[in-house]
């Protein structure tokens, strides 16, 4: 009865102050927000920080969740009804001499893991703010092989090795956590015999990707558009960095769309949770490796949406950012240790800011502090960069991404600012999930000038540079470049168009350049249509894109003619029209897309529809010629057809280069080429046959 006493009356002086907060909740989460960030400030003023073991529990206590309980959370929204203030003084009075409650929670991480995945080893990680002075872990189980535990550096974790290759059933075994001469805290953990068979085979056919932001994409739930408990509540779709309530369910409502589009695999901005007060649509400030954002959906969801793209023949394609989190993740204020975050001195400023220099990292002449300021420099002030060179740090990010692989079913990753990170521990990640799931296609962000510097993340070692990555490809910004100095300067020698040719003949660089993304916009970009500078342009790069080598990458709205600037970014992470009920009009559908909107799409769906007929085609090599004059053509084949891509860049009508064409149309039978509407129809190219400027031809030679 005394238990249940104490648990009410904390229960009932929380609700008093709840009531006093509610007229102050948004101070108070700007106070919660500084206070965490004073706090990662104070870790990098410590001379000591990192270094003692009583210099981290000081860390610790101050960035303990228990400290920051009523602060964190807008408990004003979890609270059903008023109480009285004599009654809640009661509670109060009670709460000053029940110590002993604890309201912490206790996790563990990864929740469950399977018999054959990494031979069933893994290292679990149980949290609870309360703990200190750990005693002892048992597992009863006879079936798993308790291979030891240690607490983490800091207050509130222990590390948990178990070995479960050797379970027959799925089950929930319990994990015994022992403190001083407390009773054992039991910690539920799920073991399955083998990995669900929940992945499409390896990627041969290099399937177009579309990448989405699933907050802007659909809102297929309107149930989770306000989610109480997270700092950010509710939908306001007029302003650009708010929430707009697109989530994975409305993804999931679309897939047709995308299968009729043509498009092969689905790329998604990261969907774990990201619980900032601002701006946390985007995805790239976790807060919990291990729970979908609520807002987007559930772990469930992620699932569903996987199943459902698969039964289309569409991947999906997991956004994993191992370089930063969020500086509220729940690890960092109830840090596991103060040396998983890289520190500095002094407050934060743009001094502490990364200095974005992706090629320095390659530079053999290269000065250690501008390495230091690109490694471990803040990605921004909201975002701790993490030392992915902690090796438990290192093994978490690597369990955690395996996990996520496993249960959802996902058939390949993108790793955010894949250079950012420590190169070395960068590549032991990526070799860890090249060895558990090798039929998987896994690609990094490397924004770096040229080819060169482009293939050695790639390829590592075979370079004498860095270790073997287990990468299969880079999203290829040296030919995204090429495409921008393309549209800007036209006909070129190694300039212009040629600077395109260029990028294509240093192909020899990679043992397999196909694995590239390719891509002309992104959410970090202006879009293309803007970017292109006339219809015309555009239309061209995105049959360069489409018929080209590559795996290639199409941003969401690019089909609907989206043509907004980067200025400021938000302005190219609009609305899908017709992804909310409220639309007056769906663009999803052939009826709801407006005059402007039908030729872009049919553009790309009839570019898409070659890709899918002709998969062989795509998967290999390529024919190339370099630019006459400014017109460039590529060839493509499978078996008896073959796809040509023409474009002239040169600011006049020019003549087409025959003599390069000749012995692509030497054992022709029949010639279609492809029309604005997406269609083909037949054609007769000869000798004196002229292309205007700036015009494309795509055509498929039967012979």
């Amino acid at each position: 009865m005394l238990t249940i006493s104490l648990v009410m009356s904390t229960v009932r002086v929380t609700v008093v102050w709840a009531q006093a907060a509610e007229a102050n909740m948004a101070a108070a989460r700007n106070e919660n927000k500084c206070f965490i960030e004073n706090r990662l400030i104070e870790w990098c003023n410590k001379d000591t920080f990192g270094k003692t073991n009583g210099n981290q529990a000081e860390i610790g206590r101050a960035l303990n969740p228990k400290n920051l309980r009523f602060m964190h959370m807008p408990l004003s929204k979890l609270w059903i009804q008023p109480l009285s203030w004599s009654t809640s003084f009661v509670a109060a009075t009670a709460l000053i001499f029940s110590p002993f409650i604890s309201l912490a929670q206790t996790t563990i991480e990864p929740p469950h893991w399977w018999g054959d995945l990494e031979e069933g080893r893994v290292e679990v990680l149980i949290s609870n703010s309360d703990w200190a002075n750990i005693t002892e872990v048992r597992c009863q189980d006879e079936e798993v092989v308790l291979e030891g535990w240690r607490e983490a550096a800091l207050p509130g974790h222990v590390w948990v090795a178990l070995d479960v290759h050797g379970v027959t059933s799925p089950r929930e075994l319990e994990l015994e956590v022992f403190r001083n001469r407390d009773k054992a805290v039991r910690v539920s953990f799920g073991v399955t015999p083998s990995l669900p068979q929940n992945r499409l085979d390896a990627w041969h056919e290099s399937p177009a990707m579309y990448l989405i932001m699933p907050d802007r994409f659909a809102n297929g739930d309107a149930r989770n558009d306000d989610v109480v408990g997270m700092l950010e509540r509710g939908v306001d779709r007029t302003e650009m960095y708010a929430r707009h309530g697109g989530d994975l369910q409305g993804v999931t409502g679309k897939l047709d769309y995308l299968r009729d589009l043509g498009v092969g695999a689905v790329w998604m901005t990261p969907v774990v949770e990201n619980n900032l007060d601002q701006t946390s649509y985007h995805g790239y400030a976790c807060t919990d490796s291990y729970r979908v954002d609520p807002r987007l959906g559930s772990l469930e969801d992620y699932k569903a949406l996987t199943r459902e793209a698969h039964a289309r023949g569409i991947r999906i394609v997991h956004d994993w950012v191992p370089n930063h989190w969020g500086n509220l993740h729940r690890l960092l204020t109830h840090p596991v240790d103060s040396a998983w975050v890289h520190q500095w001195a002094g407050d934060f400023s743009e001094a502490k800011r990364t200095n974005y220099r992706s090629g320095v990292v390659m530079d053999p002449h290269r000065q250690e502090v501008d390495v230091v300021g690109f490694n471990d420099g803040w990605f921004d002030r909201m975002m701790p960069d993490m030392n992915q060179l902690h090796p438990d740090l290192q093994r978490y990010m690597g369990t955690n991404i395996l996990w996520w692989m496993a249960e959802v079913g996902i058939d390949g990753l993108r790793i955010d600012t894949y250079t950012y990170g420590q190169q070395d521990a960068m590549a032991a990640l990526t070799r860890r999930v090249a060895d558990a799931f090798p039929a998987s296609f896994m690609f990094a962000e490397a924004w770096v000038y040229g080819s060169a510097k482009q293939a050695a993340l790639v390829e590592g070692s075979g370079f004498g540079w860095g270790d073997v990555t287990g990468l299969d490809g880079a999203v290829d910004f040296a030919w995204h470049f090429a495409m921008q100095e393309a549209m800007e300067q036209g006909e070129g020698w190694e300039h212009g168009i040629g600077a395109v040719y260029e990028v294509m003949a240093e192909d020899f660089l990679y043992s397999d350049p196909q694995k590239l993304v390719t891509f002309l916009d992104n959410h970090d970009t202006h879009r293309w249509i803007a970017e292109a500078g006339s219809e015309d342009k555009a239309r061209a790069g995105l049959a360069m894109l489409l018929m080209g080598r590559g795996t290639p990458c199409l941003y969401y709205g690019t089909e609907l003619g989206f043509d907004t600037r980067c200025e400021p970014d938000g302005k190219v992470r609009q609305d899908m029209p017709g992804g909310w009920t409220e639309d007056d009009r769906d663009a999803f559908t052939a009826e709801g897309r407006t005059p402007y909107e039908k030729p872009w799409f049919d553009h790309i769906q009839g570019l898409l529809r070659i890709r899918n007929v002709y998969p062989r085609a795509f998967q290999g090599g390529m024919e190339h010629f370099f630019p006459k004059r400014g017109v460039y053509g590529f060839s493509r084949e499978q078996d008896d057809v073959r796809i040509v891509t023409l474009v002239n860049a040169a600011a006049e009508e020019r003549e087409l280069p025959w003599a390069n064409l000749a012995p692509w149309l030497a054992d022709a039978i029949a010639v279609e080429a492809l029309q604005t509407d997406g269609t083909l129809a037949p054609v007769s190219p000869r000798d004196g046959d002229t292309l205007p400027s700036w015009a494309h031809r795509v055509w498929l030679i039967h012979k």
